[in-house]
C-alpha cells in the first residue's frame, strides 16, 4: 500500500485551489459535495454537509483532498497554534523551481517563515493561510520522473513516540528509517521552531515519507477534547490500495493490535476506514483504477483563468 491521499480542511477552498495551482502546479481533479449517510465516514451526523475538492500532481494514485464544512461550521485552529502541537502539522512539496514557487507565494500575499540553500537544494517554508499547517517547499532532486509537484512527506506530532513506533512499524508494517534522513535538528528553524528538541522516525510508505516526531521543547499540545473531523487542518493521511482485499487485511491486522476503525464504509470494491486515535490518524482506503475519474485521482478540466 502507499499514501493515496492527504485530507485537509480549508477555511477557503477557492483560496486553497488557487494557491496550490499557482504556487505548485497541482491540477484540478474535480469536486463533490457530501451530506447524509455519505458524510458518516467522518463521524458526523447526517445533517452535516461539506464541499469536497481534489487536486493531483506528478504522483500516480495520489491526491490532495480539500474539505470545507458548513454544517457543522468549520472551527479554526487555536490562535496560538504551533507546528509542534499534536496532529498532522506539516507537509513537504517538491517542485522543479523553488524560485518560481516563491514568487507565486508573494503574488498570493503568503509570507515565508524561513528559507535555506545548501546541499539539499533550495527550500522555503510558509504557513498555509487556509489550512493552517506548515508547508515546506523543496527543490526536486534530479530530472527523472513525471513533471509536476510531488508530496515528499507529511509530519505528525505525537505525545508518545514509543507507542507511535509500535503503531507504524508493527501494526501498519511500514519500514522505519532515521529521522535524520529527512531533516536535521537545525531545519526546525525553517518553520519557526529554532532550537526545538524532538525525537522521532520516518515511516516509509514507498511514495511519501511519514515523519513522526515528539517534541519535548517546546512541548506539543493535544487537540481540543471536542475536536471534530470538520475542524481546520489536516484530518488524516490515507494508506491506499487498488485491491480491497489488501485494505481489508490491513484493517484486520490493525484490529489485532487493538486499533479498530471508529468508522468504516464499504461499497463493492471500495473500502474506507478511519483510525481516529490521537497520534494515529490514518485512513485505510481501496479504490480500483476504474473509479479514478469519479474519485478525483486523474486530472479534470483546467480551472478557468
Amino acid at each position: 500500500m502507499q499514501i493515496a491521499q492527504i485530507g485537509m480542511n480549508s477555511s477557503d477552498i477557492a483560496g486553497s485551489l488557487r494557491l496550490y495551482a499557482e504556487a505548485f502546479g497541482f491540477r484540478n481533479a474535480g469536486a463533490q459535495a457530501l451530506w447524509g449517510d455519505a458524510i458518516g465516514i467522518q463521524g458526523l451526523p447526517p445533517s452535516s454537509r461539506t464541499l469536497l475538492w481534489w487536486m493531483v500532481g506528478a504522483q500516480s494514485f495520489f491526491q490532495l483532498e480539500f474539505f470545507h464544512h458548513t454544517s457543522p461550521p468549520q472551527r479554526p485552529l487555536r490562535p496560538d497554534w504551533r507546528p509542534c502541537d499534536h496532529g498532522w502539522a506539516r507537509i513537504g512539496v517538491a517542485v522543479q523551481d523553488v524560485g518560481t514557487c516563491r514568487a507565486a507565494l508573494a503574488a498570493n500575499d503568503v509570507p515565508l517563515l524561513g528559507e535555506a540553500k545548501g546541499p539539499a537544494g533550495h527550500r522555503v517554508a510558509f504557513r498555509d493561510p487556509y489550512i493552517g499547517i506548515i508547508v515546506e517547499v523543496m527543490e526536486k532532486q534530479g530530472k527523472a520522473g513525471p513533471e509536476g509537484p510531488a508530496i515528499v512527506y507529511a509530519t505528525s506530532s505525537v505525545a508518545d513516540i514509543e507507542g507511535a513506533l509500535i503503531y507504524y512499524r508493527d501494526a501498519l508494517g511500514l519500514p522505519i528509517r532515521p529521522l535524520g534522513d529527512l531533516h536535521a535538528p537545525e531545519d526546525e528553524a525553517l518553520w519557526g521552531l529554532s532550537g526545538a528538541k524532538r525525537e522521532g522516525f520516518l515511516a516509509d510508505t514507498g511514495n511519501v515519507l511519514l515523519e513522526i516526531v515528539a517534541y519535548s521543547d517546546p512541548s506539543g499540545r493535544s487537540r481540543p477534547e471536542d475536536y471534530r473531523n470538520s475542524d481546520q487542518g489536516i484530518v488524516n493521511v490515507a494508506l491506499g490500495s487498488r485491491e480491497k482485499r489488501e485494505a481489508a487485511d490491513l484493517v484486520a491486522r490493525l484490529a489485532r493490535y487493538g486499533y479498530t476503525p471508529a468508522l468504516l464504509r464499504e461499497s463493492g470494491d471500495i473500502l474506507s476506514a478511519y483510525i481516529t486515535d490521537p497520534g494515529r490518524e490514518i485512513e485505510i482506503l481501496s479504490i480500483p483504477s476504474d473509479y479514478d475519474r469519479l474519485f478525483g485521482l486523474v486530472p479534470a478540466r483546467d480551472f478557468f483563468r
